[in-house]
């Protein structure tokens, strides 16, 4: 799948965290369960990927998003 301009990507990324459904969330929820997986977080991929579904549907991965673009935006004056 080809990535897009930053903002692109941006929207994207919210719309996956807003609940749409599709590639881009199965994309998204792979690379991070291989992530949760790697850094040593479960036992298995599958598993890493449902930790991250979990984070994606509860909310908290939005939560820290909009944390880190708020940290960012008041490092960046």
């Amino acid at each position: 799948m080809a990535g897009g301009t930053p903002q692109q990507n941006a929207a994207a990324t919210r719309a996956v965290f807003d609940g749409v459904m599709g590639p881009k969330r199965d994309l998204v929820l792979l690379n991070a369960g291989a992530a949760i997986y790697v850094g040593g977080k479960t036992e298995s991929l599958a598993e890493g990927v449902e930790k991250a579904a979990a984070a994606v549907d509860s909310g908290a991965a939005r939560e820290l998003l909009d944390r880190l673009v708020a940290t960012t935006n008041a490092l960046a004056v």
